[in-house]
């Protein structure tokens, strides 16, 4: 049988990251109600090499699942040569390691998470992996042709904003779909894809624009990996899913957990700095949740540092441009 591997890119010092360790523990409480360990080859959680020890005692709290830790300075040497405050932008890194997965993984297909993600109902590999190939949730491209304009720019072909796209985290990528993209964009630039991926830190790209544009210029690479929920399938995605804070007051748990929901999963997003605490509240009534102590790494010269990062891009970005 087809199997399955999962990565997640973790960081937890910074910006909105201080409690990504309680969105983690709310994450793995969610897989054990809803699915088994055995559903996953693998379960890759990739941090800084700062933090990996750190990372390492928090992970035995969700050592049921086949963890293992990643150090990034083990798979992304090229991380240390884009060291400067305006070129560190942890959003574009986390895409790249979910990109890069197929060096570390076994499996043709991984499920990729972010700590903000959680199950909303059972599942199987089966589920995931219907006929042996990826159920994934698609949107039409022109819904949010931010995203896909700059992946089609980089990638030098025509956006077609009028098709369909793949659309956020979680979804399940192919390893095969990914190496395929790696080989386009050192054709297209002469040097390694995640030189230059980090070299455009100017440009909002995006991992799944990236992918899903090149499979689609390449012929049968979305026909031979991904397929659509058919009908009375549940879709990968919830209906809704909290992006911005002013929708969670409102946000229906109760409803995407019903048995007549249409997604399988859901995310209350981390950069809405909603507290844990109020994310359990919402949740908890669905399944058990169990948080482990951790400490919160916050700090006011952390945010500082990131937001001169975000005003020099920009700025370099508008240069960059011209008039």
């Amino acid at each position: 049988m087809t199997q399955l591997s999962a990565i997640l890119p973790l960081k937890t010092r910074g910006r909105h990251y201080a409690d990504n360790i309680a969105r983690c523990d709310i994450l793995f409480s969610s897989l054990r109600h809803f699915t088994t360990p055995d559903v996953f080859a693998k379960f890759l959680i990739v941090v800084p090499h700062d933090e990996v020890e750190e990372a390492k005692r928090y992970a035995k709290a969700w050592s049921d699942f086949p963890v293992l830790v990643v150090d990034e300075a083990e798979y992304f040497p090229a991380f240390k040569d884009f060291n400067q405050p305006h070129q560190i932008r942890p959003w574009h890194r986390q895409q790249i390691i979910k990109l890069n997965a197929p060096a570390m993984i076994d499996t043709e297909y991984f499920l990729v998470f972010d700590p903000d993600c959680f199950a909303t109902h059972p599942f199987t590999l089966e589920t995931l992996l219907p006929g042996g190939r990826a159920l994934t949730h698609l949107e039409k491209r022109n819904v949010d042709a931010k995203i896909w304009l700059p992946s089609a720019g980089l990638l030098n072909q025509d956006p077609e904003l009028d098709k369909d796209g793949i659309w956020w985290t979680p979804t399940i990528l192919s390893a095969t779909i990914c190496r395929h993209l790696h080989k386009r964009l050192e054709e297209l630039f002469h040097t390694d894809w995640q030189r230059v991926l980090l070299a455009n830190y100017t440009i909002n790209w995006t991992e799944y624009t990236l992918y899903w544009l090149n499979a689609d210029r390449e012929g049968d690479l979305i026909e031979r990996f991904h397929t659509r929920a058919a009908p009375g399938q549940r879709n990968l995605h919830a209906e809704e899913s909290v992006w911005h804070a002013g929708e969670f007051k409102d946000w229906n748990a109760e409803k995407h957990f019903s048995p007549d929901s249409d997604g399988l999963f859901a995310v209350i997003q981390s950069n809405t700095y909603i507290p844990p605490e109020k994310v359990i509240e919402k949740l908890r009534p669905f399944f058990p949740i169990t948080l482990q102590p951790y400490e919160r790494h916050e700090s006011l010269s952390l945010k500082m540092r990131e937001l001169y990062s975000a005003v020099a891009r920009r700025a370099l970005g508008l240069v960059r441009r011209g008039p």
